[in-house]
């Protein structure tokens, strides 16, 4: 009877350390098979890392052309201050080109100074034909020329535009106002003018303006005349300068086929005695 008894109990330890041990490897299994926790991020906030932002640049500049100006209340201070009615309008052309200036300086453009198709007042008005990618019709000033044209007097360039049977889009037309620091009339090749810091030799020093930047806010409408007046003072980006020596209006054939000027002035103060 003990000898039963003793083999019972030993018995029932086994059985006892089996099951222990059979419940161990479960909970052990069960482990391994626990997905794993995700990377830590950067803050527990974030469900996924978050991706940085990349830092804004500056919009590539085209190195041959000067960024254009939008026109400012600088030069409405002395129309305010003065009138615009009391400013002197120097004709450049009506009808005729002035004696005091040329157009054998423009470029890769035919013109004709006595075209009656389009004309804003009077007769005749001056047609331009870009011939190639680029057309420039240039005004510049002869030495022989009895004005002098100082910058400090000149407030403004005017004219009168068209794209005869077909519209100008604001776009693609610009205008420019040169000078020098050295000579009251236009030169080839006059390098008086710099800007500060900036190497010019090979690049343009006049900012070259838009119609839209110029108060034309729409394309000209076919066979209607656009008043352009470039304010200097608004041209924030041209150096500065002593003379006024000429000025130029450049597109190119595919966007303007043709063009049309008439009464072409310059608004100057007063001379003063």
């Amino acid at each position: 009877m003990s000898h039963s008894f003793a083999r019972y109990t030993v018995l029932c330890s086994l059985l006892c350390s089996l099951a222990l041990v059979g419940c161990g490897q479960q909970q052990s299994g069960t482990s391994d098979q626990a997905t794993p926790l995700a990377a830590p991020t950067v803050s527990s906030i974030f469900g996924v890392q978050p991706t940085m932002l990349p830092e804004p640049t500056r919009d590539s500049l085209d190195p041959g052309v000067l960024p254009t100006t939008d026109p400012t209340v600088i030069a409405q201070a002395t129309i305010t201050a003065l009138g615009e009615n009391q400013l002197k309008e120097v004709s450049v052309y009506a009808e005729t080109l002035s004696a005091d200036w040329s157009l054998q300086h423009s470029f890769q453009t035919n013109i004709d100074l006595r075209s009656r198709g389009y004309v804003h007042q009077g007769r005749y008005a001056i047609k331009a034909q870009p011939q190639y990618t680029t057309g420039i019709l240039y005004f510049t000033l002869n030495s022989t020329a009895k004005d002098v044209f100082r910058r400090d007097r000149v407030q403004a360039v005017r004219f009168y535009l068209s794209g005869g049977p077909e519209p100008i889009n604001n776009e693609t037309l610009t205008v420019a106002v040169v000078g020098s620091n050295l000579y009251p009339y236009w030169v080839e090749n006059d390098k008086s003018v710099k800007i500060d810091g900036r190497v010019t030799d090979d690049q343009p020093v006049f900012s070259e303006t838009r119609l839209s930047f110029l108060g034309i806010k729409t394309a000209i409408p076919r066979k209607t005349y656009a008043e352009v007046t470039v304010w200097l003072d608004s041209l924030l980006y041209d150096p500065l300068y002593t003379y006024v020596t000429g000025f130029y209006l450049k597109t190119d054939k595919a966007s303007v086929p043709a063009f049309y000027v008439d009464r072409v002035s310059l608004l100057v103060l007063p001379k003063t005695r």
